[in-house]
């Protein structure tokens, strides 16, 4: 600030003279102004230096206070903050005061002020300021900023209250203030060298200016080496990747890491590395005295390759900081005593000390851990949440021995009020009656405020998906009474949509490409039904679904309901893989499965929690389904017709398959979403009993569990599933092969083709071999031998998939949300397997097994055929191990109501291989010859018949071909999948 001293003339009394006087004739007494070129004021006093002069002189008057050149501040806004009035005796030390006053509202960008004699009193002055208001900021413009957006500088502006913004007054304070907070942004994006100049450019015809940030952002500047001095207890790589923020992406090995990307150096991140991760480390590990000194930073140019391709773009110059980094381990400790009081010495603990003891995860003895001390704080304010301690409040006090190395510990509880429920109130549920939400809650109003509960309580609301997700903390207003010690509550709920009619459609591998409709209301009039209606047409599938769930039967937690439903299934298993993999499959289409399976039914369903408001619940499920097959090939006519399943063989086998089955179930669920979830588990148990009423006998067991964990600090989840099944038959009965288990597909296994993953039996089947020859003996008109043939009943084998009697499977995804719930990746691994365990379950029908063997007597001695009616396995193919990894991208539209998804997945075990079955057979009265050496006394019908030349040199040697060449199948499962489906694996 700079400061000029001047005599001031005297005034010429005129009237009206500081409207009439040119500028340049005007007396001022005071002056000030703002230079932005320079960035200083520049004040002028030109006041009366000789005091005593004044103090001679008669006293005036102030008769009036004018302002001039106001437009947007007022006068009487910048006459109450002066302290002259109209009326007071003239006093320029006052006068002085007035005007450093009216400078620093900083309303203005130059002030200056003059005094004029009264027209009408010779005493009388006249006090005129002659204000030019600062101008406004039209525009802010940040020239050469490429390393953030505009927005972001916006947030960091608005965070640390700059106060910076377009029609602003121009404050040179807070554009320096701006000026600093961007250096600080740019900083945290490696760009330290950084460059800000604040400029302006004046708007013509108007008091408004364009503000101009220019910025040179420089070389950005990368994290570089890091080192460490005197570290003994941990090596430099472990301390490295203690440093979240510095440390560089890098690939993982067991004795090292392979570096792939450095990071932009941050000191703000650095420091928080330093004492969270390096500091924290050892402090977690008993070295409670480490000290982590201040970082020796070097700034060193680098060279490097321009996007990693050095031939084709070239190198590239930056700039990086080599970190080193000294500490002072210390002496390890260990945990001593430990101590539990309360913080008011005139008060006891509410809670036994012993009891709360053991909750402490340290023994005496035990390696010191700050990180241990940290969660069981934690977990005492869980504890006395639980009692009503909701503001509980821990202190730890420890006291080092350095000469024991070992610390003792002091926790002083604060416990303070004890607080019970007065009133629990709701907003923003439009739709969802009060009842419906209480009924959910596992605290009521005059019981003790549990935090505990009302945490669950939460969870249960999420599960019902009737609202936007509630975070216990910041949804529920929480009014304390200390005096009374009660709390009310007021649980503020935002409604998703009712009712939701979703149009789906894709390519899937159970339904190949489809269409469907589906209207749901999930919260039915308010009162929680949910009414479903469903139809999908595909080239696969066809169905339709109709259900109703109330979750309260008469205002009793009884979840009842119903489902009727049609569908028609085909099964297709070449069409499956063409469609899909866009080429015809490498499999016989005689020897995989092709029918279609009409099915309709209903279901009866309700469930029950074991006690009031639990997460566990018993349930029981009755269904009646009616199944018809039909047929298209050799394959899967006879695995219906040949396979023992009822007690009808033959062609009615595949028609009027009547199941009746009764389910108990248990399920325990604390996932906290049904849809995207992020925390919780579930368990789920069914036993299935059919044969109560139909035709169908058999025993099925299923186990689920899944779990879902957050990571990351939240923000990403790590889930995972396993799942188990078996299935059995009894009375004499087998299960329908279309209820035994195949894997393989997006809902189990991706990567592998739908239902592709089953053991492969061999089932036999009597058929007729023609054998071509020439006859030399027969000629026709014209004197040529003809053509004849003979006709050979052949045992032979149809190669099927019956599917498994047993399978388990798991599932692991890491899921990254994009964007929110709507955009998603997830890397997984899937792994399972399939087979047969009850072996003697499998066997022919008893009417089809006596026509093979009437028609193939010895068929069974020879092991042609299974004395039991067994059915073999191919070797290789049950229980076989699968699985597969990769890596998936979910989409999911709010209005569509369904997740899709492209995912690509490596094999990393299938099966690859040539299956082959048993030799054909051929009875030995057929084809037995003893003078080639078989064992047998006479010969056959063939020998016997057939000329002895054709016998032995045309048909023996092509029955021999036939013996010695069985059926094959190449099982070639594909090692990598690339695909799109609309469906989540779990």
């Amino acid at each position: 600030m700079v400061f000029l001293f001047a005599a001031a003339s005297s005034a010429l009394p005129r009237e009206n003279s500081h409207t009439e006087a040119s500028p340049s004739s005007r007396s001022y007494l005071f002056s000030a102004s703002f230079d932005y070129a320079t960035g200083k004021e520049v004040t002028a006093d030109l006041s009366s230096a000789d005091q005593q002069s004044l103090a001679v002189q008669p006293q005036s008057v102030i008769v009036r206070i004018d302002f001039v050149g106001n437009r947007r501040v007022r006068a009487d806004t910048l006459k109450a903050r002066i302290f002259s009035r109209e009326g007071d005796v003239y006093n320029e030390e006052t006068l002085r005061r007035d005007f450093q006053a009216l400078w620093n509202t900083q309303f203005f960008e130059d002030v200056k002020l003059r005094v004029e004699d009264a027209p009408n009193r010779s005493d009388g002055k006249i006090i005129i300021f002659e204000v030019r208001e600062r101008p406004q900021i039209r525009r802010i413009r940040y020239d050469g900023i490429h390393s953030v957006s505009e927005s972001d500088i916006l947030d960091r502006f608005k965070e640390r209250k700059v106060g910076l913004s377009v029609e602003s007054q121009f404050d040179p304070t807070k554009i320096k203030k701006a000026e600093v907070v961007l250096k600080e942004l740019l900083g945290e994006h490696g760009r330290q060298f950084a460059k800000v100049t604040p400029q302006y450019e004046r708007i013509a015809s108007s008091n408004a200016v364009i503000l101009v940030f220019k910025i040179e952002e420089g070389p950005k500047v990368k994290v570089g080496q890091i080192k460490f001095k005197g570290n003994h207890a941990f090596s430099d790589r472990k301390l490295i990747r203690a440093m979240r923020h510095d440390r560089p992406y890098a690939i993982p090995l067991y004795f090292a890491n392979i570096p792939v990307l450095t990071k932009t150096y941050d000191r703000e991140k650095l420091s928080e590395d330093l004492e969270v991760g390096v500091r924290g480390l050892y402090r977690d590990n008993g070295y409670f005295k480490v000290s982590v000194g201040e970082p020796i930073l070097e700034n060193v140019d680098t060279t490097h390759s321009r996007l990693g391709v050095p031939l084709v773009t070239g190198k590239g110059h930056g700039k990086a900081v080599n970190i080193t980094i000294p500490i002072e381990e210390g002496d390890r400790f260990r945990m001593g005593t430990l101590k539990i009081v309360s913080s008011d010495p005139d008060k006891a603990l509410s809670l036994k000390v012993d009891a709360l003891k053991s909750a402490f995860p340290l023994k005496q003895g035990d390696i010191f851990s700050t990180e241990k001390v940290r969660k069981a704080l934690e977990t005492y304010g869980k504890i006395y949440g639980e009692y009503g301690f909701i503001d509980f409040t821990p202190e730890p006090d420890t006291e080092v021995d350095d000469a024991n190395k070992i610390i003792n510990l002091t926790l002083r509880f604060d416990e303070q009020k004890q607080y019970f429920v007065r009133r629990i109130d709701f907003s923003g549920n439009t739709t969802t009656r009060d009842k419906v939400i209480r009924r959910e809650l596992m605290i009521d109003e005059g019981q003790l405020f549990n935090k505990r509960l009302w945490e669950l309580s939460i969870l249960r609301l999420n599960q019902l998906d009737y609202f936007d997700k509630i975070e216990a903390d910041k949804a529920a207003e929480i009014k304390r009474n200390t005096k009374e010690g009660t709390v009310d509550i007021n649980l503020k709920l935002k409604e998703k949509g009712k009712q939701s009619i979703g149009l789906q459609g894709g390519v899937s591998g159970l339904a190949g490409s489809f269409i469907g409709l589906t209207y749901q209301t999930n919260n039915f009039l308010g009162l929680g039904e949910t009414l479903t209606f469903s139809a999908q047409f595909g080239d696969l599938t066809r169905s339709f679904m109709f259900g109703f769930t109330e979750p309260y039967l008469f205002d009793r937690p009884i979840s009842s309901g119903f489902t009727i439903f049609s569908s028609r299934y085909k099964f297709d298993q070449a069409r499956q893989a063409a469609l899909l993999t866009g080429q015809s499959v490498s499999i016989n289409p005689q020897f995989i499965q092709n029918y279609n399976q009409d099915s309709t039914g209903f279901t009866l369903f309700a469930s029950y929690p074991v006690r009031k408001l639990s997460f566990t619940r018993i349930g029981l499920q009755y269904g009646l389904t009616r199944t018809n097959i039909t047929a298209f090939n050799d394959a899967s006519k006879l695995l219906f017709t040949q396979v023992q399943f009822r007690s009808i063989a033959g062609p009615s086998a595949l028609n009027g398959i009547i199941s009746s089955t009764i389910t108990p179930t248990v399920t325990y669920n604390t996932v906290n979403n049904p849809i995207n979830p992020t925390g919780g588990k579930s368990y789920f148990y069914s036993l299935g009993l059919s044969g109560l009423g139909g035709n169908v006998k058999s025993i099925s067991n299923v186990v689920d569990w899944k779990y879902y964990r957050p990571v990351n600090k939240h923000r990403n989840v790590l889930g995972f599933h396993a799942s188990g099944a078996f299935i059995t038959g009894y009375g004499g009965g087998e299960p329908p092969p279309y209820s035994r288990f195949y894997m393989g597909g997006e809902s189990d296994i991706r990567g592998f083709d739908i239902r592709s993953i089953t053991p492969v039996t061999f089932i036999p089947v009597q058929t007729a071999q023609q054998f071509i020859y020439t006859c030399n003996t027969c000629l026709n008109g014209a004197g040529q031998p003809t053509q004849r043939s003979v006709s050979v009943p052949v045992l032979g084998y149809t190669i099927t998939f019956p599917g498994g009697d047993t399978q388990g499977y798991g599932n692991i995804e890491y899921r990254i949300p994009i964007i929110g719930n709507i955009f998603q990746t997830a890397f997984f691994f899937d792994g399972g397997t399939n087979g047969i365990l009850r072996k003697g379950a499998l066997r022919l029908d008893p009417t089809g097994f006596d026509n093979l063997t009437a028609s193939f007597p010895s068929a069974v001695s020879s092991g042609a055929l299974d004395a039991n009616r067994q059915l073999g396995i191919a070797p290789g193919t049950n229980f076989r191990l699968r699985g597969s990894t990769g890596i998936e991208f979910v989409v999911q539209l709010p209005i569509i109501q369904a997740p899709f998804r492209v995912y690509y997945a490596f094999n990393l075990h299938r099966l690859h291989s040539q299956l082959l079955a048993p030799p054909d057979f051929i009875e030995s009265s057929e084809i037995c010859d003893p003078s080639l050496g078989d064992k047998c006394t006479t010969p056959g019908r063939l020998p016997s018949t057939l000329p002895p030349d054709v016998w032995r040199f045309q048909v023996r040697p092509a029955i021999e071909q036939l013996l010695q060449n069985p059926g094959s199948l190449n099982y070639f499962e594909p090692q990598r999948t690339f695909r799109f489906t609309v469906s989540r694996t779990f």
